[in-house]
């Protein structure tokens, strides 16, 4: 009799154990990762920050144009499945203003947003790198 034990450990010590006895077939093995996988995914997906989404959404769609925090929020409806208000974009935006990230031009009514060409060379990666070494 065959006998198969996988186990999975989150990154909280969370562990999971699946034992299969019998006749064990190679679909069900790779579904029975897939779906692991899946979880782990979503897990890291969940722990993302809307600061960290609007950053990739801006270094990746938004780069090269000059941008509002409503095209911000559509953008993030459609990529993230997730209605956030413009107002809280706009906070996020005017924060990342502050910290040097942007170029700004119109009034407090409808501000206008372009990524600084010296930091729109830097991916998603390197920002959220850099910044989470600064908060240590």
């Amino acid at each position: 009799m065959r006998k198969l034990k996988i186990e999975f450990c989150d990154g909280s010590g969370n562990k999971i154990t699946v034992v299969c006895n019998g006749g064990i077939e190679k679909e069900r093995i790779v579904k029975l990762l897939e779906i692991f996988e899946i979880k782990k995914q979503e897990r890291t997906t969940s722990r993302r920050t809307i600061r960290d989404n609007i950053l990739e959404i801006i270094f990746n769609d938004l780069k090269d144009v000059w941008f509002t925090s409503k095209d911000v929020a559509m953008i993030y409806f459609r990529k993230f499945n997730e209605n956030i208000k413009p107002s809280t974009v706009s906070t996020y935006l005017s924060r990342l203003y502050d910290e040097g990230y942007f170029e700004r031009i119109g009034n407090r009514n409808c501000w206008q947003y372009r990524l600084i060409p010296k930091t729109s060379t830097k991916s998603i990666e390197e920002y959220l790198k850099e910044f989470y070494n600064k908060s240590d």
